[in-house]
């Protein structure tokens, strides 16, 4: 199965200790009523564990959804869990979410209302269009797609090269002139088949657990992104 994550990273605060106080026990919790039962809806935080670089959890949302048999309609609740990990490297803390990009980039923005009174607490991790293409140029042919974007053609918003045309450099380069990286897919030196885009939206496509595809992460992806603005000589 396809696992598919998000990395941000976090402003402040920037201590986990701080942070598990902040998420301990947060549920922010309604009440609906279906066929005369009533069910709770809503978001909290569940299975918060401190480690000594890390700070682990799930977020829990439920809600009232309406499906469609034939000529009926039923309302069913249903709840929906994703994993999150607060990961510590050197002076800065990463917070990686389990969790499609959509559904990643609301969940951090509610981190950053619950932890922080300041505007921006959260923001997404960055990797340059040069790490991305440097990833590449060190490993050709284990790079499956790369995608283009900033495309200065007009009409044109994305150049792509498959499979074979990445062997074709003159055309590598041409695209290269023409826009920046925004995504590639590429093999480890594991076998490990994953994508990622400068914005830190990671899909993972081996057939791996979670903690390997975090482990990946955390070793792989995020030693390269770019420092905050301000914070590159901390």
């Amino acid at each position: 199965m396809v696992l598919a994550f998000k990395v941000f990273e976090v402003i402040e605060p920037r201590d986990l200790g701080i942070l598990a106080s902040k998420l301990r026990d947060v549920a922010i919790i309604e009440e609906a009523e279906i066929d005369g039962r009533t069910v709770e809806t809503g978001i909290a935080v569940r299975e918060l564990q401190l480690e000594e670089d890390k700070l682990r959890g799930v977020f829990e949302e439920s809600f009232v959804a309406t499906f469609r048999y034939r000529d009926e309609y039923f309302k069913v609740p249903i709840s929906v869990e994703t994993p999150f990990e607060f990961y510590v490297r050197g002076d800065r803390v990463f917070l990686i979410l389990e969790a499609k990009k959509q559904r990643a980039n609301r969940l951090a923005g509610f981190v950053g209302e619950i932890v922080s009174a300041k505007k921006g607490s959260v923001v997404e991790a960055e990797l340059s269009h040069e790490t991305l293409k440097a990833m590449y140029e060190s490993n050709p042919e284990g790079t499956k797609v790369i995608f283009f974007d900033n495309v200065r053609l007009p009409g044109i918003e994305k150049l792509s090269l498959y499979g074979e045309q990445l062997a074709n450099t003159e055309l590598y380069q041409k695209y290269l002139q023409l826009g920046t990286i925004w995504y590639i897919v590429y093999e480890t030196e594991e076998g490990i088949v994953i994508g990622v885009t400068r914005n830190c939206v990671v899909t993972v496509f081996s057939r791996v657990d979670p903690e390997t595809a975090l482990e990946i992460i955390r070793e792989r992806i995020i030693p390269k992104t770019l420092p905050l603005p301000g914070r590159e000589e901390e």
